[in-house]
């Protein structure tokens, strides 16, 4: 890490800052979506059998309510992590991020230690 303040930062904290907010914000548009299509995949599960693949009469190759039940299943898990990615992932760093900001120089008011003049010889 460079403690060399005489050059300008590479990156303007501001606009990071917007940045990880537009990530934020995505990723809860994300995590509707994954819901909203969880419940599509849900609502499927009446006529499941629809989607099964048939060998030989009457086995079966692909089980379509297993798969549909699953895909719901899944994209729950899935929308679960992101609600927890949120929560543990990106909201503790934005707390974090909103203090990376420059500050006014603090005047610096330093003494010089007294020196004791009347040492013993």
């Amino acid at each position: 890490m460079s403690t060399d303040h005489g050059q300008e930062p590479i990156h303007d904290p501001i606009d990071l800052l917007d940045e990880l907010d537009s990530i934020i914000r995505a990723q809860e548009v994300l995590r509707h979506r994954t819901i909203a299509l969880q419940a599509r995949y849900a609502a499927l599960e009446p006529h499941a059998d629809r989607f099964d693949q048939r060998v030989e009469g009457w086995r079966l190759a692909e089980h379509g309510s297993i798969n549909v039940k699953h895909s719901a299943v899944r994209l729950g898990d899935a929308a679960r992590d992101m609600a927890m990615t949120s929560k543990y992932g990106l909201h503790p760093a934005r707390k974090l991020a909103v203090k990376v900001r420059e500050y006014p120089e603090q005047a610096r008011s330093v003494e010089a230690p007294a020196v004791d003049r009347r040492r013993s010889r």
